[in-house]
């Protein structure tokens, strides 16, 4: 019953199965916007969509639990596989040499015979100087018999294995960034501070800085000053930008986009029964603001950024950029109502005065910058590092470390000395070829006591 386990999960099959069904969920990753709020998920994909998609963690797919034991699942079958096939090919390599005895040097898939002009010492020492430049190691001799047996690259068998181990760490290390790592946006205005997600401090926005190209309203550059507080105390002040983070405690602050919001004063212009001005005041929301010298009071019932009124005829903001700014402006005297209109910003004269003859005009807002930072921890993510390094040290190992065997064999043959060449290449056949006949014009041109 273990053996047929153990079967099922080192399955080829199971691998093109888990890796298939890996890349179609970190396609759907891509495509699906992730970690965005509810709300955006509704405006776009609707109540029903956004509800499926954020129930089955479609929305955070990197960090989903059922992306986690796929991830888990590849990294246990590349275990199994790489288990069973590692235990063979040590023995395989540790009986090289004993191996080696055995062959038959006129059936290796490379041969040639040499006859030889020079003695067989200097022949010896020839073949040795020759084998020695290759990188060739002398690993066997029986004097009985003439056999010498040499070999490089025997550490190059094990590059699929350390190319395994290194998929398994960047695996290990991707699920632990899927479980303890987290990425977050947040919106800070200039001059707030904030907790950081999943810490025990905080940061705070002291500064925000744009620059615009001279079409005045592409960015060239934005940055933030940001500092770090601890326990209520600064502990860290730098300046971000984009790709240029601030890194404390393993949580990294991305400067990730700008904007601006309204705050809730205003300014609003107040005219009398003539048509003379009568002041300009500003205007908190909620407020209710004495005219100086007068018995006329103001208040800024409402103030949206972005005006809209529905068919039931209630007022709503289609967003919280000010693009469409409108302030409900209350006029008192004593405290009797005067007037009550709704005034915009982009047409003052629109609802600006009513039957009592006073015109209130809604003439600015007050603004703030505020700064989107992207806050993110990847604590796995050294150990994907490794893993990658791993990599291209296992892909070194297969690609530029072939394991390459020489056999020679020495022996009298109708009075004249013959030597005998053969080799075996488990890789990178062709090249092995040109080598030999590399090696076979150098033995000839030894044996004739060049």
């Amino acid at each position: 019953m273990q053996l047929i386990r153990l079967k099922h999960l080192s399955s080829v099959r199971l691998t093109i199965t888990l890796l298939i069904v890996i890349v179609v969920a970190s396609i759907v990753g891509t495509i699906i916007p992730q970690t965005w709020t509810t709300e955006q998920y509704r405006a776009r994909y609707g109540d029903t969509y956004s509800t499926i998609l954020i129930k089955l963690q479609f929305t955070d797919v990197f960090h989903s639990y059922w992306y986690m034991i796929l991830l888990l699942a590849f990294c246990v079958n590349l275990c199994v596989c790489s288990a069973q096939n590692f235990r063979p090919l040590v023995r395989s390599l540790r009986r090289s040499v004993p191996n080696s005895r055995r062959v038959e040097v006129s059936d290796l898939p490379f041969y040639k015979k040499i006859r030889l002009r020079s003695n067989v010492e200097d022949m010896e020492l020839k073949m040795r100087e020759i084998l020695a430049r290759g990188l060739y190691r002398l690993k066997y001799i029986d004097a009985d018999s003439g056999i010498y047996y040499f070999e490089r690259g025997k550490i190059g068998r094990l590059g699929p294995f350390i190319t395994h181990a290194s998929i398994i760490i960047i695996l290990i290390g991707g699920i632990v960034v899927g479980i303890t790592g987290f990425k977050e946006h947040q919106r800070i205005n200039v001059g707030e501070t904030v907790n950081v997600p999943h810490s025990d401090f905080q940061v705070r926005a002291d500064e925000f800085k744009v620059e615009l190209y001279p079409d005045g309203r592409t960015p060239k550059e934005y940055t933030s000053r940001l500092t770090i507080i601890e326990n209520g105390e600064p502990k860290l002040t730098d300046m971000i930008e984009v790709n240029h983070p601030l890194n404390y405690r393993g949580i990294k602050f991305y400067q990730s986009g700008y904007g601006q919001t309204m705050t809730n004063a205003a300014e609003v212009e107040l005219s009398g029964n003539d048509g003379q001005l009568m002041g300009k005041f500003h205007i908190h929301k909620g407020e209710m603001f004495q005219v100086p010298d007068t018995q006329l009071k103001i208040k800024m019932v409402e103030l949206v950024p972005d005006f809209i009124r529905d068919s039931a005829g209630h007022v709503h903001t289609r967003s919280m950029e000010p693009r469409n700014p409108a302030a409900l402006l209350e006029l008192y005297e004593g405290d009797e109502l005067k007037e009550r209109v709704w005034s915009f910003l982009r047409f003052p004269d629109f609802h600006g005065s009513g039957k009592s003859g006073y015109s209130l005009k809604f003439l600015s807002i007050s603004t703030a910058d505020y700064t989107i930072l992207q806050i993110s921890s990847d604590p796995g993510l050294s150990i994907v590092w490794l893993g990658c390094l791993l990599m291209v040290i296992g892909m070194f190992f297969s690609f530029y470390l072939s394991y390459k065997r020489i056999w020679i064999r020495i022996s009298p043959d109708k009075e004249k000395d013959v030597m005998e060449v053969g080799g075996r290449s488990y890789k990178d056949r062709t090249g092995f070829e040109k080598e030999f006949a590399r090696l076979k014009a150098f033995f000839s041109k030894a044996s004739d006591g060049d």
